[in-house]
C-alpha cells in the first residue's frame, strides 16, 4: 500500500530531513508545505493518508489550527512535530487528538517506528472496510 504523506514544516532543513527518512521507510509518496494555508490546499486535492505538521507554523494559521481543520473537514490523521514543549501548547495540541507528538530534534528511529505503526493501522483499517 502506497502511503501518501503531507509534511507541513516551515524549516526547510527539517522538512527535507523528514522527507528523506520517510521515503526510505517504504512505498511512500510525499508532498510538502511550509504553512497552514498551503497545507489545507494541498490536502484538499492530494488527500494524504497522514499529515506530519509543525505546531508552530508561521503564517496566518498555526499547526494546531491547521490540524483541527484537516481533521474536521477531511478526517485526515496527523502527527505533530514540535520544538515547543511548554505545557499549555502541548495541552492545546492534545485536544485535537493527534496520532502522536514527535519532539524536535527528530529521532530517525522514532520516526521510522511511527511510520510502521501508521502503515499497519491504515492496512488494518482498509481490511476492515473491505469486509
Amino acid at each position: 500500500m502506497k502511503l501518501k504523506v503531507l509534511i507541513v514544516e516551515d524549516n526547510l532543513i527539517i522538512q527535507m530531513f523528514i522527507e528523506h527518512i520517510i521515503t526510505n521507510v517504504g512505498d511512500t509518496h510525499v508532498r510538502t508545505a511550509d504553512n497552514g494555508e498551503d497545507a489545507l490546499s494541498i490536502a484538499e486535492h492530494y488527500m494524504p493518508n497522514v499529515v506530519l505538521l509543525d505546531i508552530g507554523l508561521s503564517g496566518g494559521i498555526n499547526g494546531i489550527e491547521t490540524a483541527a481543520i484537516l481533521k474536521e473537514k477531511y478526517n485526515i490523521p496527523f502527527v505533530y512535530i514540535t520544538g515547543n514543549s511548554d505545557y499549555s501548547t502541548l495541552e492545546n495540541a492534545k485536544k485535537t487528538e493527534p496520532l502522536h507528538i514527535l519532539k524536535k530534534p527528530i529521532d530517525e528511529h522514532e520516526l521510522n517506528r511511527e511510520f510502521e505503526i501508521i502503515r499497519q493501522k491504515l492496512m488494518e483499517s482498509k481490511l476492515e472496510s473491505s469486509e
